[in-house]
């Protein structure tokens, strides 16, 4: 489907509701916590990754004064000059002429042989390249010199050549003279050079920190003992490993897909011409259609030659050393990377005469030094690496030239100023290509096998993982994970699904690959006999000695967990993490304005009415079939096709935000394409998981009942009026007028009380609706002792609420349990787990469902109880009562923010106390959902129904009048009759007789929905 999912998805760490909303916050002190707990660490990428150039001019145009003395004591240019014959005669009879100043010039003791014609004693097998003073100009221009002792070397070497060019003794005197002018003057510019190199340095090692490790202990070298081991198989196990869990797996590993009878001539004889793996596409370019189409070939006409596109069914895998000795392909060993910090610090400090491409070249040749055979334990070490490049560059048929022996030479160099910018880490276990002639494109590796997971059992093993951690103390600390995605085909005749293998327990040396940005290897979920495997093929030629690597293109819904998650790789193009971010706010604006969390209840509610119907045309396109739909009862198939929708237009509306963000041109319509095809696809993987959870859930609590029910007016009317401490006339309102001696109130209730029983149940919530209004507007009459001013705001609301629902009570139960694992494999301490299942509440199905699009919520039931304060529920009334105590948890005290509170600041400009919502209730609705839900309302409903008038009644019955004859086609005599009953508190107003009353409100109404409902829904997301 993506990318991502071509190449597999890594775990997602799951957090609670609060942990979730404190993630921001917790990020920024996690290099505190770092140090305090002695690990591994990183800060926040903030920043566009690009190398940053240090601009040296101070340090090296400081050194430049060196020629600059130079010259000024060599006046016949002596130091650039092919002749020095015509200094004779000049320095014929100089006194004082220097016997020995020649020894100063040669470092090493050399055999010196005497050159009748010159009359001078010259150096045998001297040898040097730097023969002119501009070619030491250059090298200072290219920022070659890192300290002063190779300075001096250099300055040597340059009098030492230009000496043996010495024909005679008068220019020997005359180049002595110019030597020991300038000496003094020289030492005192290189002596201020060198404080200012480490000042460079210094400021050099400063740049790019946030993409630093930063470790309180290194080198950290792991013991063996250290190592993860896992138990080899040779198939995927499911986990559970019972029935009717591996029957339902081995089904959505089975595939309808059939290969074709493939050609004697085909190309899938040959690796070298089997094509490469297309990522965009999520296909091989290959001309053999099976490998094409990623199966594996069956049959062959005419030709009993050897397939290469039968490696998993003929298991034509790479060996390992641990099994085959030196006759393997492949060593599973310690491996070692540097992170971005130190790429660019290298990058900084090689010589400017090297262009980018050298210097990337060079890097990746020093990733190999640093991983050099046969001394793996001191790969931590950077000089050792560059003394190996150094070595191996003086051999014949060596990967590296003379030019990669320099710039090992400058990194040596700067290390022995500072070398805490040369740090390599661990990768912990890797694997190393140990064939002497490499590994060939499109070699298959091994098929990545492991415990096989259904999504609902993954995700609790995550959930498991997260509660163990957090017990351990150990919450902020990203365990180490092996697992991939396995993802059906989309042209599978079954449609689409997933499933999470993870070989950290049981598996095989697929494992051992760690992640690279620019990796040479793959995995390519294939159909191999019928049979969906993951296989990891090789991508590009590996050569000996290069490790395998792959891109894990994983991605977390965690910014915590991403900034943990820092990349070892040193390719050119590190994307710096290898954990990318999924769940960013730039990212879920869209979902944030037209899927807010009253609109995924409101469309969750609808389907479990059964009002909306399964639109066939969406599950094809989206490719839902059996695998997915088999056991989803009708409201859940309703809802699937309602979020499919919404999919189809947030995939609309982010790629026409994304073209408004660029230059249109061919290139970047692709990637505006490919980008918002790649949220959309995350979208549908969300679905299926929840899918996959709700399913067992579902299965497990024996029913299909929907999670949410709309409740009868029977039933609201005992809830409204009934007897019981949970009333909440005849109990809550009652009381608290009965407390602050409002008998008027009291006395109004009590008569509503007697008259409903003369009215069938329609009308008593009518009657029920007008006394909410009356009461409402008989609060703002006089001040109150309590917070009457919210209180009746509340009634007002409750007044235009028409909807309610209740979550079915589901059987809650217990998943079998999770014992199979040691946190020593998973990064933590090392001890066994408790055998613990996960406990599955009521409420599950309904949080799962509306919180649909992100998985890191450990008890999505509980997130539920907090966003429906105040959106789908109205606070307790005696959250009113100033002189009430109430308990408010830490939560609620940072929560201030729902619409309640915004329109009690908006239209009172005060501030209630902290809003209580524990109540026995069990309904759920208010004004806002209604809003969402009831859509032939209109989109200024709230507005209107809303209206603040604290004098004249009729301006507020005047909307109520509306509202109930759009809502439930009331006529105006049936509520003006109704009124009767409390004409003696408020003015009541007289009936209208236009006959074309409801005719004008329907005609305003139609006007008002011209503009589309979502952006209404914007202004109230807003408002939360």
């Amino acid at each position: 489907m993506s990318l991502k999912r071509a190449k597999g998805m890594k775990v997602k760490q799951s957090s609670s509701a609060e942990e979730e909303k404190k993630s921001d916050s917790i990020s920024k002190q996690i290099k505190k916590q770092r140090k305090k707990n002695n690990m591994v660490g990183m800060v926040e990428n903030k920043k566009k990754v690009k190398t940053q150039v240090v601009k040296r001019e101070d340090a090296w145009k400081h050194l430049e004064t060196v020629v600059d003395q130079l010259v000024q004591s060599d006046p016949r240019n002596i130091l650039d000059s092919e002749e020095l014959s015509g200094l004779i005669a000049e320095f014929e009879n100089t006194e004082g002429n220097p016997k020995d100043s020649y020894r100063e010039w040669f470092d090493k003791e050399y055999e010196y042989q005497y050159d009748e014609a010159a009359q001078l004693m010259k150096p045998i097998n001297f040898k040097s390249n730097l023969c002119y003073l501009h070619q030491f100009r250059k090298r200072v221009e290219y920022r070659q010199y890192w300290d002063i002792q190779e300075i001096i070397k250099d300055l040597h070497k340059l009098f030492g050549n230009i000496y043996l060019k010495c024909r005679n003794q008068q220019s020997y005197y005359y180049l002595s003279r110019v030597w020991d002018d300038a000496k003094p003057k020289i030492r005192t510019v290189i002596q201020e050079f060198s404080e200012l190199i480490k000042e460079e340095v210094y400021n050099i090692l400063q740049m790019n920190t946030e993409f630093k490790v930063f470790s309180t202990i290194w080198p950290v070298v792991p013991e063996k003992k250290e190592i993860r081991t896992y138990i080899e198989i040779q198939d995927f196990e499911p986990n559970p490993n019972e029935e009717p869990h591996i029957s339902q797996i081995k089904e959505k590993l089975s595939s309808k897909k059939i290969p074709v009878k493939c050609k004697s001539d085909c190309v899938c004889f040959d690796l070298s011409r089997m094509g490469t793996f297309n990522y965009s596409e999520i296909k091989w370019d290959s001309e053999c259609p099976n490998r094409s189409n990623r199966i594996e070939c069956r049959e062959h006409e005419g030709t009993d030659r050897p397939c290469s596109n039968m490696q998993i069914q003929l298991k034509q895998y790479l060996t390992n050393r641990t099994n085959f000795g030196d006759n393997a392909d492949v060593e599973e060993t310690l491996c070692w990377g540097i992170d971005v910090y130190t790429r660019n610090v290298i990058i900084n400090i090689l010589p400017l005469n090297y262009v980018e491409s050298q210097k990337n070249q060079f890097i990746e040749k020093l990733i190999l030094a640093i991983n050099r055979p046969n001394d793996k334990e001191r790969g931590y070490d950077m000089g050792l690496a560059c003394d190996y490049i150094i070595r191996e560059s003086r051999m014949l048929s060596s990967l590296y030239n003379k030019d990669d022996r320099k710039m090992a030479k400058s990194i040596k160099r700067v290390i022995k100023l500072d070398g805490g910018g040369f740090r390599i880490h661990t990768k912990g276990c890797g694997l190393v290509c140990v064939n002497k002639f490499g590994i060939k494109t499109n070699s298959l590796i091994i098929p990545y096998l492991g415990e096989i997971y259904q999504p609902w059992r993954w995700y609790e093993k995550q959930d498991f993982i997260k509660k163990q951690m957090k017990e351990q103390n150990k919450k902020d600390i990203l365990p180490d994970f092996y697992n991939i995605m396995l993802d059906r085909h989309l042209d599978d005749e079954d449609g689409i699904d997933i499933l999470f293998v993870d070989p950290i327990n049981k598996g095989n040396f697929s494992s051992r690959l760690s992640h690279s940005c620019n990796p040479n290897c793959g995995t390519v979920t294939t159909v191999s006999n019928g049979t969906y495997v993951i296989g990891m093929y090789a991508m590009r030629d590996i050569q000996f000695g290069e490790e395998l690597t792959f891109d894990y293109c994983s991605f977390t819904e965690s910014k915590q967990e991403q900034l943990q998650a820092l990349c070892l790789c040193g390719s050119e193009n590190c994307k710096k993490y290898y954990l990318g971010l999924s769940n960013q706010r730039e990212y879920n604006a869209i979902l944030d304005r037209t899927h807010c969390f009253l609109k995924r209840n409101a469309i969750l509610f609808n389907s479990c009415l059964d009002n909306f119907k399964i639109d066939q045309s969406l599950l094809d396109k989206y490719k839902i079939g059996s695998s997915l739909l088999t056991g989803c009862p009708f409201w859940l198939k309703c809802w699937i096709c309602q979020l499919l929708v919404f999919i189809d237009e947030e995939y609309i509306i982010y790629k026409a935000e994304l073209d408004t963000k660029f230059i249109l041109n061919e290139e970047t319509e692709k990637w505006n394409q490919f980008t918002a095809q790649l949220h959309s696809e995350e979208r549908i993987q969300n679905l299926i998981f929840t899918l996959d959870k709700i399913k067992f859930f579902l299965k497990q609590s024996d029913t299909v009942e929907p999670p949410l029910t709309k409740i009868t007016n029977e039933d609201l009317i005992m809830n409204f009026w009934g007897m019981t401490n949970e009333s909440l006339l005849s109990n809550e309102l009652y009381q608290l007028f009965q407390k602050h001696g409002l008998k008027k109130l009291m006395e109004l209730i009590v008569l509503i009380q007697d008259k409903r029983h003369l009215y069938d149940v329609q009308e008593q919530l009518l009657l029920t609706r007008l006394l909410f209004l009356v009461l409402s507007h008989l609060l703002l009459q006089q001040k109150q002792s309590f917070y009457y001013e919210g209180l009746s705001l509340i009634l007002q609301m409750m007044a235009f609420t028409y909807t309610y629902f209740k979550p079915t009570e589901y059987k809650g139960f217990q998943s079998p349990p999770i014992d199979d694992l040691e946190w020593g494999k998973v990064g933590l301490i090392k001890r066994k787990c408790k055998a613990e299942g996960k406990t599955y509440s009521s409420l599950f199905a309904w949080g799962q469902l509306v919180g649909w699009y992100k998985q890191t919520v450990l008890a999505p039931q509980l997130s539920l109880c907090v966003d429906r304060r105040g959106t789908l529920l109205y606070p307790q009334i005696s959250s009113f009562d100033s002189n009430s105590e109430r308990q408010v948890s830490a939560q609620q005290e940072k929560n201030k923010t729902d619409f309640i509170y915004k329109y009690l600041e908006k239209r009172f400009n005060i501030t209630v106390a902290e809003m209580s919502y524990k109540t026995n209730q069990k309904y759920f609705g208010t004004i806002f959902f209604e809003q969402v839900y009831s859509q032939e309302l209109g989109q200024q409903f709230i507005d209107r129904a809303l209206v603040y008038e604290k004098k004249d009644f009729n301006v507020k019955f005047k909307q109520f009048l509306k509202y109930e004859k759009l809502k439930f086609n009331h006529s105006s005599e049936q509520i003006h009759k109704l009124m009767d009953h409390f004409k003696n508190v408020v003015q009541v107003p007289k009936q209208r007789s236009n006959k074309k009353k409801l005719e004008e409100i329907k005609s305003e109404e139609r006007q008002e929905e011209d503009e589309p409902l979502f952006k209404r829904e914007c202004l109230i997301t807003q408002e939360i």
